[in-house]
């Protein structure tokens, strides 16, 4: 059973609330922050396969494996829940809430991974772009999708403005984020998606060095784990219809 399936039927923000204070910002079970334990354990696991990452400053990494847990988190929603009614809403609502708690450069940093998982549609199992005649169809047919799906839902959700609000770029931004999403799945191939989101995950945390293969695979391995803890987490929930 999902962790966030013990009520019979909760609301979006609801729920995206309750995994994002009990599994990412207040994690606290008996006293302790099993998050943070989560995290020291991942780090650690990593310096252990190579002992150049404990130069990592532990809190940027800390920032940037949040981010993309709650990009990956995004992504998980999409895939169970699929429709417009359910992924612009969570969309707006993280947006909201990371504001709330004035963590706002999380939301930030989630465009990072999220420009990966859009790349990562129309990448070979190889991570190189897709060639050849169907490779090219293949990234037509997204490019449209995504196009299309962009103009109809920016319509509905902010009308046509000349001049935007700092809340109808908001908005913009937030429908941008869901819309990277389509096409993307992270285990598709050799779970490439995952691979290049753990890639960009070092960059960002400052290896100035290439990882080696036992420690990048610990570090998908994080990727990959958090991926499926969220897709648990969500898979028996019950939202509300609005």
């Amino acid at each position: 059973m999902g962790l966030l399936s013990r009520e019979p039927s909760v609301s979006i923000d609801e729920c995206c609330r309750k995994f994002y204070d009990s599994q990412i910002f207040n994690p606290i079970i008996g006293g302790t922050d099993v998050g943070l334990v989560f995290l020291q354990h991942a780090y650690n696991s990593v310096a252990e396969a190579d002992k150049r990452f404990k130069n990592i400053d532990f809190s940027k990494f800390q920032e940037e494996v949040n981010a993309l847990r709650m990009e990956l988190f995004a992504l998980a929603w999409m895939e169970r829940f699929k429709g417009e009614q359910y992924t612009l809403p969570q969309s707006f609502f993280t947006k909201s809430y990371l504001q709330e708690i004035n963590r706002a450069q999380i939301w930030d940093i989630m465009g990072e991974y999220n420009q990966v998982i859009a790349r990562s549609a129309t990448m070979t199992d190889t991570g190189k772009q897709l060639e050849g005649r169907l490779g090219r169809a293949r990234i037509t047919q997204i490019n449209l999708l995504r196009f299309n799906t962009y103009k109809r839902w920016s319509k509905a959700y902010i009308g046509n403005k000349e001049d935007m609000t700092a809340e109808d770029e908001g908005r913009a931004i937030c429908i941008g984020r869901v819309i990277n999403r389509i096409g993307a799945d992270i285990k598709r191939g050799d779970c490439i998606g995952a691979n290049i989101l753990s890639g960009r995950l070092a960059e960002r945390v400052g290896c100035d060095f290439l990882l080696s293969s036992e420690a990048f695979s610990r570090l998908g391995g994080v990727t990959l784990g958090l991926y499926e803890g969220a897709k648990e987490a969500i898979k028996n929930v019950n939202i509300q219809s609005s």
